[in-house]
């Protein structure tokens, strides 16, 4: 649990430099099977989220911002998947 607590700080920490939509965050295994996500995925222990940001597309700025607070965002064409650095 206090991994997942540490992911929400990290994930306001961005928040409070960027503007974003949450698209996806913890999901049930049959969801995540539901919607094509990988096995093991981060989204079952809430330490993975999808987001858009209000200025869509790749972002290096983001990026950077993320991984000063510890987070990895991985651009997957329409939207980022942001998990703990290392993950």
């Amino acid at each position: 649990m206090q991994r997942a607590n540490d992911f929400v700080r990290r994930v306001l920490d961005v928040r409070l430099k960027w503007d974003f939509s949450v698209t996806s965050w913890g999901r049930t295994p049959a969801h995540n099977k539901a919607v094509g996500g990988v096995e093991g995925s981060l989204h079952m222990m809430w330490t993975g989220l999808d987001v858009v940001l209000e200025i869509a597309g790749k972002n290096l700025d983001f990026e950077k911002d993320c991984a000063s607070c510890g987070l990895q965002a991985i651009y997957e064409q329409d939207h980022y998947h942001l998990q703990p650095s290392g993950a």
